[in-house]
C-alpha cells in the first residue's frame, strides 16, 4: 500500500476516518520517510499551498 501511494504521489487515508465527512491522511504515512516526501498533498502543505489540520479520530467505543 505504501509503495503504491509513493509511486502515485498519493497518500494513505487513516483507517479511523474512512467513511467520515473528513477523511484524513494517515499520521503514520505522513511521517514515513518516503511517504512524506512523495505525497503531492503533503508537499503542497509544506509549500504553504494547503493547510495541515491534525485531527483525533473518534474512538470506536464513542461512536
Amino acid at each position: 500500500m505504501v509503495k503504491k501511494a509513493v509511486a502515485e504521489e498519493g497518500h494513505i487515508v487513516c483507517h479511523k476516518t474512512l467513511g467520515t465527512a473528513a477523511p484524513a491522511i494517515c499520521a503514520g504515512f505522513a511521517t514515513h520517510p518516503s511517504g512524506r516526501t512523495a505525497s503531492l498533498a503533503l508537499r503542497l502543505a509544506r509549500a504553504g499551498v494547503l493547510t495541515i489540520v491534525c485531527v483525533q479520530p473518534e474512538q470506536e467505543d464513542e461512536r
